[in-house]
């Protein structure tokens, strides 16, 4: 700029000698401007230049986080060999915690305990052994408490049956929680042993070995993939009186009369669905009215359970008045359970005990009494 500014007063002083000092001072002034513009330039950097260059730690590659309850694991990955400490910020830079690196490369842990519920975000400054800092490295972790327990419940039983080997299947619903691990079953077995079985998420059926009595679970959850600590739901003892016989093992091994059609069949008397019937054969049969079951093995049971037929929408009332029970381990010698009154005006279940002196393998339904000579019953269960 000043070589242009000489060059144009130079070509102007060929005027006259006023237009010249004119024009010299002119450039006179450009030069002082510009000498003032370099002097502010140079007080603005000066700083910098008197300080030097500044020179930073390296920072730590990358950061996994496992979560857990009140608390958190901070995993620092760092390739470099050159740092002596990091030190972990949280709150906003209020609260810290020094992790020592030693000048050594991997994979360096840290656990904070005591931590509040909620999300928290760290940032991670590392110091190199001629103290230098590096920039932070944030990154964002969970912690979970007392908030995320009461959002946790357990696993619900669909239903439990006892089978022709005497155990236990328990059958479970859907988990309603993606963050649900497994259940852990335990009870007492028939040898006095204490059991337990782990029921995975992806399990719907468990089966009890030679059971005898207290049932109880719990469920067990990670909150996400990276949970350090599981939660845990409180133990539920199970109400084990009344156990279904699984009566899809039984067969019908002999009957009195069935009508026509496989809405009146015998075998729905053993479907365990009151809204189903067995019809005894119409216009050509009359009391007793019984039936013969095989339950598929030698079983243990203390409940019998009659319902009468629903099938209609309403009630069927022409179930009986009045049955007999028995039951025998062979199908040829029966030991007369009792004789037992029914009510045929209602759809309730009707239960009666049944002593067994040792397991049995048949049983048979006798209706004796009833308002017509037709007969008809919706369903028969069993219970441990």
């Amino acid at each position: 700029m000043f070589n242009k500014n000489f060059r144009a007063c130079k070509a102007n002083s060929l005027g006259s000698g006023s237009r010249f000092s004119n024009y010299f001072s002119f450039c006179l002034f450009f030069i002082v401007l510009g000498l003032q513009g370099c002097s502010e330039m140079n007080d603005l950097h000066q700083p910098y230049l008197d300080e030097g260059e500044y020179i930073y730690a390296e920072k730590v590659d990358t950061i996994t986080f496992g979560s857990g309850n009140e608390r958190i694991e901070l995993n620092l990955y760092l390739s470099s060999e050159d740092i002596e400490v990091a030190r972990i910020f949280w709150n906003n830079g209020v609260d810290s915690v020094d992790v020592d690196i030693d000048f050594q490369h991997g994979v360096f842990s840290k656990i904070i305990d005591g931590l509040d519920e909620q999300q928290y975000v760290f940032n991670i400054v590392t110091t190199d052994g001629f103290g230098n800092k590096s920039l932070p490295y944030e990154a964002e972790g969970n912690v979970y408490g007392s908030n995320y327990s009461n959002t946790i419940s357990n696993r619900t039983i669909s239903g439990m049956k006892a089978n022709k080997n005497n155990e236990i299947v328990i059958n479970w619903a859907e988990p309603l929680n993606e963050d649900l691990l497994y259940s852990s079953v335990t009870y007492k077995n028939k040898f006095g042993e204490r059991i337990t079985d782990s029921v995975s998420s992806t399990e719907f059926r468990t089966i009890l070995e030679n059971y005898d009595s207290e049932l109880e679970y719990n469920t067990v959850f990670k909150p996400d993939s990276t949970a350090i600590d599981l939660f845990y739901t409180e133990n539920v003892l199970v109400n084990t009186n009344k156990i279904l016989l699984d009566y899809d093992e039984w067969t019908i091994v002999d009957f009195s009369s069935q009508h026509g059609g496989n809405e009146n069949s015998v075998q729905n008397v053993i479907d365990g669905n009151q809204n189903t019937r067995w019809h005894s054969l119409a216009g050509g049969s009359s009391y007793p009215h019984w039936v013969i079951i095989d339950l598929g093995g030698l079983v243990d049971f203390s409940t019998l359970e009659v319902l009468r037929s629903t099938f209609d929408g309403g009630g069927d009332d022409r179930a009986p008045d009045k049955f007999t029970f028995e039951v025998s381990t062979d199908n040829s010698v029966w030991v007369d359970a009792g004789v037992f009154d029914f009510n045929r005006f209602t759809n309730d279940p009707q239960s009666y005990h049944i002593a067994l002196s040792e397991p049995v393998r048949y049983v048979r339904f006798t209706a004796i009494e009833g308002p017509e000579d037709n007969f008809v019953l919706g369903a028969i269960k069993l219970y441990k």
